[in-house]
């Protein structure tokens, strides 16, 4: 498949992406619409967005997740993929108002970003960069559920203590639901992570020749680590939950997606733009 092909599959992706964020919307805002609607719309953008990703790895031959673009599909691809699963149990069409236009502006600033060079170093292309790499995306977007499920639970707080239960309102899961949600997710996320720096470390030190070099990416992925570790001790051990635990998910998350779209240019290391 060539590359206009599937840059034409991530663009229906993108679309695809948007209707969904629209008939989320109008499902919260309106009681008479359909609930299943949105999320397959979703799913459909989720399908396509399969293909064209596939069509991008099998274009490279090795799967290619060092450039902006693909690094960026390949997140919000994990991120809509982990929202799918979640509302099979969960039917949270509300947390769907979010992942949608996430995935929908990650998707857009993929196809902005365009291709990269295409070529991946030899000694890069060996089973500890798909490993590394889905392990640590995996993690973040896990978080960026947990992220989702926090501003509604801080949306449904506010609305509750000020006694404004509006028909929105109503569409909203209980506070306990959405507290024991973003537990859940904390507990999945983090060892998601944890595996992603194991991994990490174990190939820098097979390709550069040192386990921790104390580069910017490595102390801001520590720092990220030692963060939602201390939050998720908390809520097993010091009973840290409700709006607190909300406001830190949200933190945590805001300050990894910051880093992940800005870091490097700001403070360039040896990953120098790469996402590995």
């Amino acid at each position: 498949m060539t590359d206009g092909m599937s840059l034409t599959l991530i663009k229906l992706t993108a679309i695809l992406y948007l209707i969904a964020t629209g008939s989320f919307i109008f499902y919260v805002v309106r009681r008479d619409t359909v609930s299943r609607l949105p999320p397959l719309i979703l799913g459909a953008g989720f399908i396509i967005h399969t293909l064209g990703l596939s069509a991008y790895f099998m274009r490279e031959g090795f799967p290619a997740l060092t450039e902006m673009r693909e690094a960026l599909l390949f997140k919000s691809w994990l991120m809509v993929a982990c929202y799918l699963l979640i509302q099979i149990k969960y039917r949270l069409n509300v947390l769907g108002g979010i992942i949608a236009p996430l995935a929908f502006l990650m998707s857009l600033a993929g196809i902005a970003f365009g291709s990269g060079s295409g070529e991946i170093p030899p000694d890069l292309k060996t089973f500890w960069l798909p490993l590394h790499v889905t392990s640590a995306f995996l993690g973040n977007a896990v978080f960026a559920l947990a992220f989702g499920v926090s501003l509604i639970y801080l949306l449904q707080e506010r609305h509750l203590k000020h006694k404004r239960m509006t028909a929105l309102m109503k569409r909203f899961p209980s506070l306990e639901s959405l507290d024991r949600l973003n537990y859940v997710l904390l507990g999945w996320g983090f060892p998601f992570m944890t595996l992603g720096i194991i991994t990490g470390s174990i190939w820098a030190g097979i390709y550069w020749g040192n386990y921790w070099s104390w580069e910017p990416r490595q102390i801001s992925s520590g720092i990220a680590w030692l963060f939602y570790g201390a939050l998720l001790h908390g809520r097993v051990t010091a009973g840290l939950r409700g709006k607190k635990a909300a406001f830190l998910t949200i933190v945590g998350f805001t300050v990894v997606l910051g880093y992940f779209l800005w870091g490097d240019a700001i403070f360039p290391g040896r990953h120098g733009g790469r996402f590995e």
